[in-house]
């Protein structure tokens, strides 16, 4: 027997959903809610802003982050985890550049047959599946795949990137965002090379970088951020001890790029482009405080950037043949030698996310 299911039939799962969402009183003392309480007055504002940046995103328009903590009189952290939610949730929005986001070229949820409602409904029942037990998590989660996956109907096939780090799965999450929150020191013990070390911290963000995510803290005693990964913390222990959160954070975050940032931000690197590679450099940005100085009349770009050595390792070793490290000597000798060791069999040397 068949058990396919036809759009229609999804869209009017979701819209009963969403009507049981509104009418039952049940459905809300399941998920420990009061109609009239603040959690449930706060998930009608998320679907309210969810429903607001859909409608943008869907009429080919950019969504301005800045714009929509005006809109909604909210932080930013709050609307970047309201677009980190839509990617979660399966919609393929990218950054266009630092602090505006949009669709994927070409798709658009007309020709998906779902309104801006069903959107920000499947968003939303993404974020509380779990809560609803598991058997309503696997069934919701199997539908919205299904709609959002109609790669037989569609001309437009998207590869978005494939992670097992979701927010549901950082330990200790509520007790590092009351330490972040309330600039508490903690005593966090962590997974390392060999055995588990403890340290004291100040914690100071909880970051996703590449769909991994990670405690962002100050160690004891120093000005440098170390990061650590979710998965390898072990145990946490809240200390009676504040600290003064870093006033330039929100400054040294926006201009990161990859993991490896630091609150140094290095010394200025030049590279070469290759004109075969040009153009991807043209229209992303790959390295920190990236800037074209220089065209040359055969396409090859002239590239400056402010980084560490970490910050652009990576990158520069993926697009080799098409780059070329112009200055500083340190950094080129240090490429060359992480290759030859490479070719040799050896295993290279990178550095680590806690300097």
């Amino acid at each position: 027997m068949s058990h396919h299911i036809s759009i229609d039939k999804m869209v009017n799962r979701v819209h009963y959903i969403g009507r049981v969402m509104k009418k039952d009183k049940e459905y809300f003392k399941k998920i420990g809610l009061n109609k009239k309480s603040d959690q449930c007055r706060e998930y009608h504002k998320k679907i309210l802003r969810l429903m607001y940046i859909l409608n943008k995103l869907n009429g080919n328009q950019h969504v301005r982050t800045s714009e929509l903590c005006k809109e909604f009189n909210v932080d930013v952290r709050t609307v970047q985890r309201d677009l980190n939610l839509l990617q979660d949730a399966g919609f393929p929005l990218v950054p266009v550049e630092k602090g505006i986001w949009a669709f994927v070229e070409g798709f658009s949820l007309r020709k998906m047959m779902l309104t801006n409602e069903e959107a920000s409904l499947l968003t939303f029942f993404h974020e509380i599946a779990d809560s609803l037990g598991k058997n309503f998590s696997e069934s919701f989660r199997s539908l919205a795949n299904k709609l959002l996956s109609r790669d037989d109907d569609s001309p437009f096939y998207i590869k978005m990137p494939a992670t097992q780090a979701h927010m549901k799965n950082f330990p200790f999450v509520k007790e590092l965002e009351k330490a972040i929150d309330e600039c508490q020191k903690i005593l966090l013990t962590y997974e390392a090379d060999n055995g588990n070390e403890v340290f004291k911290l100040s914690p100071v963000k909880l970051i996703n970088f590449e769909g991994f995510w990670y405690l962002l803290a100050m160690p004891e005693g120093k000005s440098a951020f170390w990061k650590f990964r979710s998965e390898k913390i072990k145990g946490l222990e809240l200390l009676d001890e504040n600290f003064d959160p870093p006033r330039d954070l929100k400054t040294i975050l926006d201009r990161s790029v990859n993991i490896w940032f630091n609150a140094d931000p290095g010394e200025k690197i030049v590279l070469e482009i290759d004109k075969d590679a040009a153009h991807y450099f043209k229209k992303k940005i790959y390295f920190p405080e990236q800037r074209i100085m220089k065209e040359t009349k055969d396409g090859t770009l002239i590239v400056e950037s402010r980084a560490n050595f970490n910050e652009v390792l990576r990158t520069i070793i993926h697009w080799i043949p098409d780059i070329r490290v112009i200055k500083p000597k340190e950094l080129d000798t240090k490429i060359q030698g992480i290759v030859t060791a490479y070719l040799k069999g050896s295993k290279p040397r990178w550095g680590k996310d806690r300097e």
